[in-house]
């Protein structure tokens, strides 16, 4: 996760125990369970090649932000194999 998005974690986890009200003394564990959340949140969606291959006829993206939809097993073989990557995401997990 890059310093940009830990950052805006950050932020938004502070307003939200802000706007919770008085934490008092455990104000800081409500920002660390809320980033979290988040951290949760973002890392769950994305899956590792090495351990499962998405379903075919499904939007996916790689960490690289290329997107595909393989029509079948040959061609997600093909897919892989012309733009390895490790990581992946369904396109539809990482829409609200």
């Amino acid at each position: 996760m890059n310093e940009t998005l830990k950052k805006r974690i950050e932020q938004a986890a502070k307003k939200y125990a802000d706007e919770q009200g008085d934490f008092g003394i455990n104000w800081h564990h409500a920002v660390e369970d809320f980033a979290a959340g988040a951290h949760w949140r973002i890392s769950s969606v994305w899956h590792n090649i090495d351990n499962e291959l998405p379903e075919c006829g499904c939007h996916v993206v790689n960490e690289d932000w290329f997107d595909f939809i393989a029509k079948d097993e040959k061609d997600l073989q093909w897919i892989i194999k012309k733009y390895p990557f490790k990581l992946w995401a369904y396109v539809s997990d990482l829409l609200p």
